[in-house]
């Protein structure tokens, strides 16, 4: 088992250039599942409510706010059909000085090393909100100036970036002059170790959700009981071990049904359903529509 399997290997960005705009105008409800990555990301809420799940903690967010997700958390999101928002995904070693000074030192180290760590959420009514989204919407700006950059244009793009680089200084600057940071004293907690076995357990279910899985599978992964690790389960994911595994199943069917024409009862298979009744009720229950139907209107919208 490879416990690394919900890592998100994308790229974002290039070598040169390691940082990336994402946007969600969608018109229809998507949830972006449990996953990490070695970047910094910051969302921004813009319009609508909206469910986020971060580590082991639920949020219900109310727009407009921002998030700050870093590097080795799990988080996932539900986007819903009226919600706005973006997201920055960076490394942070952009942030890096080759000259070691005080700034490396007390900032921008710890902030890679995770010693130090941005507010998890920054709401309307913080105090800080407004000017970091005012960071927030110039950064945006700058990548999509970089991004509409011809090849031979290497000074424009070139000089978006240093501005990005300044923003995201800005943006650190004033959340550590207002005492906004989070220093972290033990890197190796208890929460931290239960986050890795959260993680071996969904990368277990992400790699091997086609075939049959069995609580006592899980729980021995983590050195549990069945019976306690049904409750751990519940407690850190807000749902048991079942519905997570079935919702991964339909998502993983939802996105056959949209990339490929296979038939439905072979998706149903793939996805890990041996019964067509259950995978179509379950399918129904969290779309809101059949398979079939999920698929026409998808191709109505191409």
């Amino acid at each position: 088992m490879d416990i690394h399997s919900l890592k998100e290997n994308a790229r974002h960005g290039t070598v040169i250039f390691p940082l990336a705009l994402y946007e969600w105008s969608g018109n229809t409800n998507w949830r972006v599942p449990l996953h990490w990555h070695d970047e910094m990301e910051l969302i921004y809420f813009k319009e609508g409510i909206f469910n986020a799940w971060l580590n082991t903690r639920e949020f219900l967010i109310e727009s407009p706010a921002i998030m700050c997700i870093h590097a080795g958390e799990l988080h996932s999101l539900i986007l819903g059909a009226e919600c706005l928002e973006s997201a920055i995904v960076f490394n942070l070693n952009i942030l890096s000085f080759e000259h070691y000074d005080a700034i490396q030192a007390k900032l921008i180290r710890p902030l890679m090393d995770g010693r130090l760590r941005l507010p998890v959420l920054i709401g309307h009514t913080d105090p800080a909100f407004s000017h970091i989204e005012k960071c927030y919407k110039n950064i945006e700006k700058k990548i999509k100036e970089m991004n509409a950059c011809r090849t031979e244009d290497e000074i424009l793009k070139n000089s978006a970036y240093l501005q990005i680089k300044l923003l995201l200084f800005d943006m650190l600057a004033f959340l550590y002059k207002n005492n906004c940071l989070e220093h972290v004293k033990n890197m190796h907690s208890d929460n931290e170790h239960q986050i890795e076995n959260l993680k071996k357990v969904l990368s277990y279910i992400n790699e091997n959700y086609a075939s049959p899985i069995r609580l006592d599978e899980l729980s021995s992964l983590v050195n549990l009981n069945t019976q306690y690790f049904c409750r751990y389960f519940k407690e850190n994911i807000g749902k048991t071990a079942t519905e997570y595994i079935n919702e991964i199943r339909i998502e993983k069917a939802a996105a056959s049904l949209l990339e490929t024409n296979d038939k439905i009862i072979t998706i149903a298979q793939d996805a890990g359903f041996d019964n067509i009744g259950y995978f179509i009720r379950r399918f129904r229950q969290a779309k809101g529509v059949t398979p079939s139907e999920y698929r026409k209107e998808s191709n109505k919208s191409k």
